[in-house]
């Protein structure tokens, strides 16, 4: 699948078909995707169009990385076995099913990998971690994988929490310079075992090695100013920690936790983004966030964080 002479295309002629919004921006897709919330403006120019193309045999040639090529303006990714795509300018994704493939497994990449593509060529800063809303503004939990970010963001929810996001974490910053994480997919992404712990999920389905939980309610549909950025890890014995960061290590512990970091490399936007980052570590709070794994815990743990960010950000006027 070859980069189109007609990239530069505005998205609303590219493709017509499902109306959804995520991350800001306005999706246009010909292949249905059950979990992005629906457009409520659907006749609006979308910024997004996801069109469909013919099933190909599966590819030969690999591409430049294996699985996948980056290029300035250009993305191309190769599931094996499931399909192609190719991502253009921020505006345009194309989908080429391999043959025999199933409809679920060219979403899940399509909404994962191919999507954080799109975010990186838009100059968004995609963290891979959980957020919710709180009074104080956004806060992001992100750590290394199976550390327990979506299980925390689901606790978050139980107690009224309403979600931001959760797998993918989109940052931006306004023209104005205010840093605001935008809502992504109205779904958590859950093991097993926290997947059992939350009561009587409806809708749910098990989707390669996690349960995707739809959200009924608490979904928070509108951009949030971001506060606080964690950092979770676990320790064998104690008490929770909750450590604020200082200096460099800001930005390192920003740069360890983007969502498929090998797809910025190449990316006009590269550049820019660690402007963003610098940016973020300035102005938000970065914290190290460590406690002893006991599932039975999460709810401790919340109240803990709730009591940590009264102490660090109670001089700050909030409107109740």
């Amino acid at each position: 699948m070859s980069a189109s002479k007609t990239q530069e295309r505005p998205a609303d002629r590219a493709a017509s078909g499902n109306a959804y919004r995520v991350f800001g921006l306005g999706i246009r897709s010909e292949i249905a995707c059950p979990g992005l919330p629906i457009d409520p403006r659907p006749d609006r120019n979308p910024d997004v169009a996801i069109r469909l193309l013919p099933p190909a045999p599966e590819p030969a040639e690999p591409l430049e990385n294996g699985y996948y090529e980056v290029r300035p303006g250009v993305f191309r990714f190769t599931v094996q076995g499931v399909a192609r795509y190719l991502v253009e300018n921020g505006s345009r994704i194309s989908v080429e099913p391999i043959q025999g493939s199933s409809a679920d497994e060219v979403r899940l990449f399509l909404m994962g990998s191919v999507l954080g593509a799109l975010l990186y060529q838009r100059g968004l800063f995609p963290l891979h971690g959980s957020a919710v809303e709180t009074r104080w503004g956004a806060m992001i939990f992100v750590g290394a994988q199976g550390v327990g970010k979506s299980t925390l963001a689901a606790a978050f929810h139980r107690q009224g929490y309403r979600l931001l996001s959760d797998d993918v974490c989109a940052v931006t910053a306004r023209a104005a310079g205010a840093l605001e994480v935008l809502p992504a997919p109205d779904q958590f992404r859950l093991c097993d075992d926290a997947y059992r712990r939350l009561d009587s999920p409806q809708g749910a389905r098990f989707h390669v090695d996690k349960f995707l939980v739809p959200m009924q309610q608490g979904y928070c549909p509108d951009a949030a100013p971001l506060k606080a950025i964690h950092v979770l890890a676990d320790h064998d014995q104690g008490d929770p920690r909750f450590e604020v960061l200082r200096g460099f290590d800001r930005i390192e512990r920003l740069l360890a936790n983007l969502y498929r970091p090998q797809f910025l490399k190449g990316q006009q936007t590269e550049g820019d983004l660690m402007r963003l980052a610098g940016q973020i570590a300035q102005h938000a709070t970065i914290v190290a966030v460590s406690r002893m794994r006991d599932p039975d815990a999460i709810g401790d743990f919340v109240h803990f964080l709730e009591s940590q960010w009264a102490n660090h950000f109670a001089p700050e006027k909030v409107e109740e």
